[in-house]
């Protein structure tokens, strides 16, 4: 019974979260509205910009075109080619000249050999047979060859490791552990926390408390900071 009730609450949260994110598009004929409730205002209406309510038609809950431009949620996307619009899974969506995240282009540089990788929520990880991505951005410096995502955070090539799509710098590809313990990552010679490194660790003492703190044996750490006596120390020099 107590299980029963946990999954129908967890229902209910989904259905309310779902709620939020998505609405629909109404007319009055001769406005475009964006339709959708929140927790905090209840149920909203944002006007498109410049929306021809003649000729608008809803893509999906999120997206809508009229016979010029094209619409994510309320917001007006620059540049799409509305007659080759189509969505893919939220919040992306394509013409056939490119890809778009939200309200940015992501200028892909292979269109046919585009494939998203890994999807974290609105998040996501792709490639081509030119580029790497994470969201709009264009990973730097990376091996295509070799790019795997290794789970939602990072992604590593034969030569680095990628933390939310930049280089993680120093970060061994090879030893690197990612949520190692807590939010805190590490390879054979650092350690990381939410892609920050720390500084002045003592490696081989360094002891995960819990998620967001730690300690060496000359003081704590909160998230990558170190606190406390320690910190004192360098204030004063």
């Amino acid at each position: 019974m107590k299980k029963g009730i946990i999954s129908l609450i967890a229902a209910v949260v989904l259905m309310l979260a779902a709620c939020s994110r998505h609405g629909e598009y109404v007319s009055d004929g001769e406005y475009v509205l964006y339709k959708y409730w929140t927790f905090s205002f209840g149920t909203r209406y944002d006007t498109l910009p410049g929306a021809d309510a003649s000729t608008f038609r809803s893509v999906n809950a999120w997206l809508g075109r009229d016979a010029k431009n094209a619409f994510f949620k309320s917001e007006l996307v620059e540049g799409v080619d509305v007659a080759t619009l189509k969505a893919e899974k939220y919040p992306l969506f394509r013409d056939k000249n490119d890809y778009y995240y939200k309200t940015s282009p992501m200028r892909v540089a292979d269109m046919k050999t585009f494939k998203v990788v890994k999807w974290l929520d609105d998040s996501f990880w792709a490639k081509d047979a030119k580029c790497a991505y994470y969201d709009t951005t264009h990973i730097v410096g990376v091996d295509i060859a070799t790019f795997k995502v290794k789970d939602y955070c990072y992604a590593v090539d034969k030569d680095h490791v990628f933390y939310l799509g930049e280089i993680l710098p120093l970060a061994d590809p090879k030893t690197y552990e990612d949520n190692w313990k807590g939010f805190y990552s590490r390879d054979k010679s650092h350690i990381w926390c939410m892609g920050e490194l720390l500084e002045d660790v003592d490696y081989d003492s360094f002891v995960v408390d819990d998620d967001w703190s730690a300690h060496d044996k000359f003081g704590a750490f909160d998230h990558h900071r170190r606190v406390g006596a320690a910190a004192a120390d360098e204030e004063i020099e």
